[in-house]
């Protein structure tokens, strides 16, 4: 996998198959704070067009938490931040 072109949707990678569209979906996720095993149970439970793999899902925490939307809790769980 490429990681530059997984990360923005372009004429080659549809939005729903990016890492920003994974992110959106976490982030949408974290009505509480939840592990990464809890994060990667919902979104393969999610409706989406394609399920991303393990490594795509921690890429959008990853920019999550770039972006400051989210924080690590002590015991490893994942809250979003209030906006």
């Amino acid at each position: 996998m490429n990681i530059q072109q997984a990360l923005l949707p372009h004429k080659h990678v549809r939005f729903s198959e990016s890492i920003i569209a994974v992110a959106g979906l976490v982030r949408t996720l974290l009505s509480e704070p939840r592990s990464l095993d809890e994060l990667e149970s919902l979104v393969n439970q999610h409706r989406w067009p394609r399920r991303p793999s393990f490594t795509e899902l921690v890429l959008a925490v990853d920019v999550l938490f770039a972006v400051r939307q989210i924080q690590m809790l002590p015991e490893g769980r994942i809250r979003r931040l209030p906006t």
